[in-house]
Formats: C-alpha cells, structure tokens, sequence
C-alpha cells in the first residue's frame, strides 16, 4: 500500500512539471512575439523618420530660389538594420504625370517594411546611405551622392574593386571597406 502511493506522488509531481514546463513555454513564445512586434514596430519608425528628415530636405529645396544647395548625411544603418531608398519621378514614367515617390525599405530578411511619400514635383536624382547633396536649378530639384573621397578611394585598394564600379561611400562600405562606413 505505501508503495503505490509514492508512485501516486511521482505521477502528481511529473504532470505538475510537466504542465509547468508547457505553461512557461507559452510565457515565452507570448513575450518573444511581443518583443519582435516592438523590434519591428521600432524599426518601421526609424524608416518613417528617415523618410520625414529626406521629404523635409525636398520641401526646403523646393521652397527655396534656384542655386540652393546643401549636403547632408544619411546614415548607414539604423541601430544596425539595412534599409534602401529611391527616388521615382514619375516623368520617367509619363509625360503627363509629374510626380516624384520617394521609398525607404527595410532590406532585413523576411521583414517587408515599406514607407513610401509623395515629393514635390520636380524632385529628381539619386541618394544613398552616407554623403548626399540637394540642389535646385531652374526650379529642379536635385538630389545627388557625393563620390568617394582620395582617403576612400585608395582604402578601397588597388583596381580592380574601386575600378568596378565603386563610386559612392555607401558602395565601398558595402564591400568591406571600413573607411568608407562613416
């Protein structure tokens, strides 16, 4: 008789672990959701300010006399996550629209996070991660990167990388140069 109620014990002791094993894994995979929808949540706010700072560089642009010109800084990252960017004018697409989207895109794996913003008109050009410049002529506005320095181009080592086709900053730091990623 005493035996079998030792084993009675065991029983209750092995589904009362094992219910409290499962119950802390459901804690787990709850809070880790939880903190990827804030990691993710984060991020998409860091593309949409990033956006916000290159459509406020449009509008100050556009609202500006022709000759204005300013360079300004993109970073390469933000807090360690990749993004991309583009400018379409939609007068590449047709003649009779003249609109320009600007797009900043997460380029994390598995992660679509997009912020797109309707520009001015006559918004044009090209940016990248790290140096730009935003100038106006003859009511364009044009945004440009600022090609690799002597110090980046002779980091970037002898040809053929540099000769390749790396012309901008964010291209060489792509590359493994640790100069260029500034």
């Amino acid at each position: 008789m005493k035996r079998g109620k030792k084993g009675q014990s065991a029983n209750e002791a092995a589904l009362i672990v094992t219910f409290l094993t499962f119950l802390m894994i459901i804690t787990i995979a709850a809070v880790s959701d939880d903190i990827i929808q804030a990691s993710d949540n984060n991020y998409k706010a860091l593309l949409q300010d990033l956006a916000d700072v290159i459509e406020s560089e449009a509008n100050i642009a556009f609202g500006s006399e022709n000759g204005y010109f300013r360079s300004f800084t993109l970073p390469p990252t933000l807090n360690g996550q990749p993004y991309a960017i583009s400018i379409i004018n939609s007068t590449v697409i047709s003649s009779q629209a003249n609109t320009t989207i600007l797009g900043v895109a997460s380029r994390r794996p598995n992660v679509r996070l997009n912020v797109t913003k309707l520009l001015p008109r006559d918004v044009r050009g090209n940016l990248v991660r790290g140096q730009n410049t935003v100038r106006k002529e003859n009511r364009i506005v044009i945004f440009r990167p600022i090609p690799l320095t002597a110090a980046q181009q002779a980091d970037c080592g002898p040809p053929p990388p540099c000769s390749s086709g790396i012309v901008t900053a964010e291209e060489c730091c792509d590359q493994g140069y640790p100069s260029c990623c500034t």
